[in-house]
């Protein structure tokens, strides 16, 4: 849940995409590495399919505090009230909608000391209980633009211990059966200790039933959107569209290859804002409804599909020359125009919804 700092503009060291190009079943694509390990965590445990009625965003934020390829980041928003802790529970608006719609709590444990978290691992490791835990990609072998060069915070789930080679199996929501060496383990201990303060842990509670959305939730994650995508904040929704075109603009006249953290959570967050409008519109079955979201039905799978080539064309233009900051830019804006299109549709499913409200 946290921006990633102080990457920015990644050089020609950056020699892999470092992400699974490949969807399969035991995927998630919840835009958060943490929901999605409890996404997979609920499916496993409790047998809920998806949580497609959890995300619906649409939003974006910007930030450049040195205009010159530090500290910049290009992603999601969110505000204070979001995502919070409250005696060692997840609450804040996400926990409460996790609560509401899918009767879950998450639960949280706290670890400063390297001792203590060996030994609760080791002794869920030995009751066959997962454990999804706070990481460091920089030691996650597979993702190899991090591994050993740049700190992210990241989420895995462990799942064995295999004490012949003193290594780790883990999953995180992109690849299974991950081999994280002993040493590997240590350091990230040592690293989110150092950027986040301690070492969490999450478990999983269910204490209510699945449930359909309501039109009280419903309109408020539209009401959300609409007020990050139209917020006078030059750092919020089109705004922070607007300083991210400018800022690679830039980037395209000085030729630089660039990879821009965050950017890889639109292709996520615009297939789960697409499975939430399908969602949507499975819990109301109006006509009127599904004619009014037919435009970002449409839209959404080629933004996420577009979203995604921008994540890899980023990656390859630090490798190849075939790749041009000019090519980049001009996929980013036609993206960008799309994007703009779908706000009035907000507005009207706004409409909608209030509607309902007024019916009922």
């Amino acid at each position: 849940m946290r921006h990633i700092e102080g990457q920015g503009v990644t050089c020609k060291d950056a020699n892999g995409a470092g992400v699974n190009n490949e969807l399969n079943i035991f995927q998630s694509c919840l835009p958060d590495c943490l929901f999605m390990a409890l996404e997979l965590e609920a499916r496993d445990k409790f047998g809920i399919a998806n949580m497609a009625r959890l995300f619906g965003e649409h939003s974006y934020y910007f930030d450049c505090k040195k205009k010159q390829g530090l500290d910049i980041f290009f992603g999601r928003y969110e505000d204070e009230e979001y995502f919070r802790f409250d005696q060692a529970m997840i609450s804040g608006y996400l926990g409460d909608k996790l609560q509401a719609l899918y009767g879950l709590r998450v639960r949280s444990y706290t670890f400063t000391e390297q001792d203590a978290l060996d030994a609760y691992l080791f002794a869920m490791l030995a009751k066959n209980e997962r454990v999804i835990c706070e990481y460091s990609a920089k030691y996650v072998p597979y993702r190899v633009e991090d591994y050993h060069k740049h700190y992210a915070y990241h989420i895995v789930t462990f799942k064995f211990h295999d004490k012949a080679r003193n290594a780790f199996i883990v999953d995180d929501a992109v690849k299974q059966d991950v081999d994280i060496s002993w040493e590997d383990y240590i350091c990230s201990f040592q690293e989110v200790l150092a950027h986040e303060g301690a070492v969490r842990i999450y478990t999983l509670e269910q204490d209510g039933p699945e449930n359909p959305l309501n039109i009280d939730w419903a309109l408020k994650q539209v009401e959300q959107n609409i007020a990050g995508l139209v917020s006078d904040s030059p750092n919020v929704g089109v705004g922070a569209m607007t300083e991210f075109l400018n800022y690679i603009d830039c980037l395209n006249e000085r030729e630089r290859p660039y990879v821009i953290p965050g950017v890889w959570v639109f292709s996520l967050q615009r297939a789960c804002t697409n499975n939430w409008i399908l969602a949507l519109q499975e819990d109301f079955p109006d006509p009127e409804l599904k004619l009014l979201c037919k435009p970002m039905i449409d839209a959404l799978p080629l933004l996420s599909k577009g979203w995604k080539e921008v994540e890899l064309l980023m990656r390859l233009s630090c490798r190849s020359k075939s790749v041009t900051g000019s090519q980049i830019y001009q996929r980013i804006l036609q993206l960008c125009e799309t994007e703009r299109t779908l706000i009035p549709i907000w507005l009207q499913l706004q409409a909608w919804l209030q509607a309902q409200r007024c019916k009922s």
